[in-house]
């Protein structure tokens, strides 16, 4: 499989295209940007939840697991100072964390099940793991 994105700057903004999709990413003004679209790092902490968000509902199928629907909140640290050039300090993030509320009638222990499916199969929580970032995940039932 090869995904392709082709894309056109002006400034700090970048004019996506993928497929037949078109998207905007930018920076804020304290950047220099026009703040037209999420900076890429907000873009990949939401490109993160897409992807549990797909790897969760395959495997659901597989387990025959009721996953009725998933709300994601994502956070992402970030030193600046790696991306200012900075020796020692990365510059990508540190810690993300994933809370992911989960509307089920499962129990518990298929949740968990579920959860860590979800955390070996997905490709970019798996790459970000795989970049040594501090992935702290919570998955719980949706009140």
């Amino acid at each position: 499989m090869k995904f392709k994105v082709n894309g056109t700057t002006e400034g700090l903004k970048l004019n996506a295209t993928a497929g037949k999709h078109n998207f905007v990413l930018d920076e804020g003004s304290q950047m220099g940007g026009t703040d037209q679209g999420p900076n890429p790092l907000q873009a990949s902490l939401a490109a993160l939840a897409s992807c549990e968000n797909v790897t969760a509902r395959m495997a659901a199928k597989e387990m025959n697991f009721d996953l009725k629907n998933i709300k994601f909140n994502i956070t992402g640290e970030f030193n600046p100072k790696g991306f200012m050039g900075e020796p020692g300090v990365r510059p990508y993030f540190e810690r993300v964390e994933v809370k992911a509320f989960v509307e089920t009638t499962e129990s518990e222990a298929r949740l968990k099940e579920l959860q860590e499916m979800v955390e070996t199969r997905c490709p970019v929580y798996t790459m970000m793991k795989a970049a040594d970032i501090d992935m702290s995940d919570t998955w719980e039932k949706a009140e």
